[in-house]
């Protein structure tokens, strides 16, 4: 899988319920994915219960937790989604514990591969 940067960030791409929706593939965060709350509303997900993270400014939250189907390598997997009230979307570690992830900016590559 290709991704992109953007404003300096890498960027990938997933469809979550179908949709295709850009991330920051965050290496910070080490939940699966996070999306705001009006993108969960338009995709109908249904919440499966309550979590707290901390944020990178190291502020406790709490917030909701939902089910989504993605597709990842041609294949369609569930994840948990958490919800948050900025606009953006996050991809976090714990989604690719199973691949290979290269970052090099200066090459302009972003690459996400499954282990062997």
């Amino acid at each position: 899988m290709k991704g992109f940067f953007r404003f300096g960030n890498p960027v990938i791409e997933l469809a979550i319920e179908g949709r295709k929706i850009q991330l920051l593939l965050d290496t910070g965060f080490n939940g699966h994915i996070m999306l705001s709350a009006s993108t969960i509303n338009e995709l109908a997900l249904d919440q499966i219960g309550i979590s707290d993270y901390i944020t990178a400014s190291g502020d406790g939250r709490l917030t909701r937790v939902y089910i989504a189907k993605l597709e990842f390598f041609d294949e369609k997997i569930e994840a948990p989604i958490l919800s948050t009230d900025a606009d953006f979307a996050l991809a976090g570690m714990e989604f690719f514990h199973d691949c290979r992830i290269v970052i090099e900016r200066s090459k302009n590559i972003v690459e996400v591969s499954k282990s062997k």
